[in-house]
């Protein structure tokens, strides 16, 4: 079975009518340092005109701080992305505000949520709700709780085509790749095995926000009741998605979980450490709708896949001696470098193919490419624009659907942990 995202055409519930080139205003809601990474991708796509369906441009910043709202709209990428030089972007300290505000709201198409995600089911409802044409696009987890997360479900099938889940790792150009070689290409046979491993580091921390400078604590994100959870729910729910991409739907896992593991005044209340094997969907070898590259041998079981994430406070990492991912086949392996992180040493990310013809391996992606895991944000972006000028509503609800199970992925092991048994998704 294919778990991709869906491509067929259907009306979304906006004006926004196709054309040739259609420039989108934004609205950001949310004015922390992830956002650095998609305005990036965005100014770069801006750029390229042949890899873009569509031109944003920054119309509002919305954040409670307005020393948030100040670093961000100084950066080099909202000038590339600003409308006129001469009229300043809106700025607004709370959502309500920027809704009520038609001047702004009347120049806006894309409104961006990138918020606490104990904030992401209140403040999509308050735009789905309150607005009637705008595009939210929100950034992942779709919401810490699976009640939370039903209901965000419920009001994207209400609202076809009007939310879209930001996760950007599916577009990541290895990722991409390692899933064409292994379904289209049959590059390593039929897949047997595969493993993730996330590690982060607040010693070179660059996507999730920095360590306080007062308090040493990682404000919002140690907070169970904010977060969700540790960092499985966080950086580590990034890993989840290619392992599910590439290997199926997850239907059990079994985990555990380690907690305390930082400096106290990180004040990390969830877990910083998460080990799980996660059990794949079982379907019949002769099914005619899984891919032979997923055909297991009849008596082998279910393919499982390794995962593990962790969060070490200032430890230095050995990120060229362990992969991100490994996919093992009956006929080779393809592994994507562990240095994903670091965005501007060429090669960083990369994907390396094993098999018959490479023994020693071969770089499959080109070496002198930069921005890694990085990447994956302008294939984000765009694939985002490409459902809006296409209208393809069917996309934008899958990638809510998607990021859905994501989370159940992670309550699942979060439960395992407690129980010490295999729990279901």
């Amino acid at each position: 079975r294919r778990h991709y995202f869906a491509v067929s055409s259907t009306t979304m519930s906006t004006s926004t009518t196709p054309t040739e080139t259609t420039t989108f205003g934004l609205a950001i809601v949310g004015c922390g340092q992830i956002v650095t990474h998609h305005l990036d991708a965005i100014a770069a796509l801006s750029k390229n005109q042949d890899a873009s369906r569509a031109s944003i441009q920054v119309r509002a910043l919305c954040d409670p701080s307005a020393e948030r709202r100040a670093v961000l709209a100084n950066l080099p990428a909202v000038s590339v992305l600003s409308s006129d030089t001469t009229t300043a972007i809106a700025q607004y300290e709370t959502v309500q505000e920027l809704i009520q505000d038609d001047v702004t709201l009347n120049t806006v198409d894309f409104i961006f949520i990138a918020v606490p995600h104990d904030l992401h089911e209140e403040l999509a409802m308050t735009c789905l709700k309150q607005t009637t044409r705008q595009t939210i696009i929100m950034e992942k987890p779709l919401a810490p709780t699976l009640e939370a997360c039903q209901r965000l479900v419920q009001a994207s099938s209400e609202n076809l085509g009007r939310l879209i889940i930001a996760e950007q790792s599916p577009y990541w150009p290895a990722v991409v790749q390692a899933r064409h070689l292994i379904h289209d290409e049959n590059a390593i046979g039929t897949l047997v095995a595969a493993a993730g491993y996330y590690y982060e580091s607040m010693r070179t921390n660059v996507t999730s926000g920095s360590v306080d400078a007062t308090s040493g604590a990682l404000g919002w994100r140690g907070s169970i009741a904010r977060a969700g959870g540790g960092i499985a729910i966080d950086g580590g729910l990034h890993w989840l998605r290619p392992l599910r991409e590439v290997c199926g739907r997850i239907t059990k896992v079994v985990g555990t979980t380690r907690s305390r593991l930082l400096p106290p005044a990180m004040e990390l209340e969830g877990e910083s450490v998460a080990h799980a094997l996660l059990e794949m969907e079982q379907e019949e070898s002769s099914s005619s709708t899984i891919p032979s590259s997923l055909q297991q041998v009849d008596g082998a079981g279910p393919l499982v896949a390794t995962y593990s994430c962790n969060l070490l406070a200032t430890a230095p990492m050995a990120h060229d001696m362990c992969p991100y991912f490994r996919f093992t086949g009956t006929q080779g392996e393809l592994v994507i470098r562990g240095n994903g992180l670091l965005q501007e040493q060429p090669g960083a990310g990369g994907l390396v193919l094993y098999n018959e013809n490479h023994p020693t391996g071969r770089d499959m992606l080109d070496p002198n490419q930069v921005g890694g895991f990085f990447g994956g944000f302008q294939g984000l972006w765009h694939e985002i624009s490409r459902m809006v000028t296409e209208r393809d509503a069917a996309a934008a609800h899958q990638s809510v659907v998607r990021a859905s199970d994501d989370v159940r992925v992670v309550l699942a092991l979060y439960r395992s942990a407690s129980s010490r048994t295999w729990e279901e998704t």
